[in-house]
């Protein structure tokens, strides 16, 4: 009996020596060793801490707030920490076109993680209002003091001056109205209704989110026109005739399809839009919004393909023939 003794002695120090390792006195360290509760046979598991910060890119437009978070690799849940964890923020000089001190400040790189939290919060802020859109651009990057964090999803982050022309259209967007519909705008016509089957119809579900890009998440075949991530910037402004004529901003938006197609995407992959503030008639803030750039592929080809080689100062052939879209979307509570 006495033989097996040492033996099971040396496997139970063994294991209370992996599991009472000093892991306590780091806050979150990367590749720390924890021992393995699955009841298999074998030592630990090897768990790595990240840092990542909440999103790839911020709009800029007087001041933003941007979240730096420590995560586990292995489930993504929060990492807490049990003792500040001091934060250096830099400037990716070669991935920044904005000037720092002229363009924008930092009013703070050193930051800190306080014990007991998960994240920290700091603010970049603007000092142009109308930045040039080849000097818009701040890449900034963290450095953890002491410890040795692995990159996450977003190891950088991308903050893109915007200007004072888009505060009031920053945030996501639900569908409210569509107020050119195919009954109305073929009756206008004279033509088929078929014609305007692809036409886009009204689908609540509709989003659009204006930030640092236009973010569409739509259900509709407004999805057609709008696939994908698409950057944007001010283009000026535009009167659409009318009874009554409408002024709106217009902006260039570059990734998106001008054929309006499903089955089709074209080569030219940049539009204007018309927008503009509106409300409700109860004081909620609506974006209106005109698709007037574009030419059709899936309907109304018929009525718009005449009018696209007729002069026009920006090109906007869909207001000469009446064919384009209009919307009006609610700001979604945050």
């Amino acid at each position: 009996m006495k033989k097996y003794l040492l033996p099971i002695m040396a496997l139970a120090l063994t294991f209370t020596f992996v599991a009472c390792g000093d892991d306590d006195d780091d806050p979150a360290p990367s590749n720390q060793q924890q021992t393995n509760q699955g009841g298999q046979q074998g030592g630990t598991t090897t768990v790595n801490y990240l840092y990542s910060f909440a999103k790839k890119s911020y709009a800029l437009v007087d001041e933003t707030t941007v979240t730096l978070s420590i995560t586990n690799a292995k489930d993504g849940s929060s990492v807490i920490a049990n003792e500040d964890i001091k934060v250096t923020l830099s400037v990716v000089a070669n991935e920044t076109t904005a000037v720092e001190g002229t363009d924008f400040e930092i009013p703070t790189k050193e930051v800190t993680i306080p014990k007991g939290k998960d994240k920290v919060e700091f603010t970049v802020q603007a000092k142009t209002t109308d930045p040039a859109s080849d000097k818009n651009t701040i890449v900034i990057k963290p450095a953890f003091s002491g410890k040795n964090f692995n990159a996450g999803q977003y190891a950088t982050v991308k903050v893109i001056l915007i200007g004072s022309f888009a505060k009031d259209l920053l945030g996501t967007w639900v569908m409210n109205e569509l107020k050119t519909t195919k009954e109305n705008v073929s009756a206008m016509w004279g033509a088929s209704i078929d014609e305007y089957a692809s036409w886009p119809e009204f689908d609540s579900t509709d989003e659009m989110t204006i930030g640092a890009t236009i973010t569409p998440a739509f259900n509709s075949t407004l999805k057609n026109f709008f696939i994908g991530e698409a950057t944007y910037e001010d283009a000026g402004s535009y009167t659409l005739m009318g009874f009554p004529a409408v002024e709106m901003q217009i902006l260039k938006v570059t990734g998106v399809n001008r054929d309006f197609s499903a089955n089709s995407t074209s080569a030219n992959n940049v539009a204007y839009i018309g927008v503009k503030n509106t409300d409700d008639g109860e004081g909620n803030m609506l974006l209106d919004v005109y698709l007037i750039d574009f030419v059709p592929t899936d309907f109304a080809a018929t009525a718009v393909a005449w009018d696209c080689y007729l002069p026009n100062d920006k090109g906007f052939c869909a207001t000469m023939s009446d064919t384009y879209v209009n919307f009006t979307m609610k700001k979604k509570a945050e």
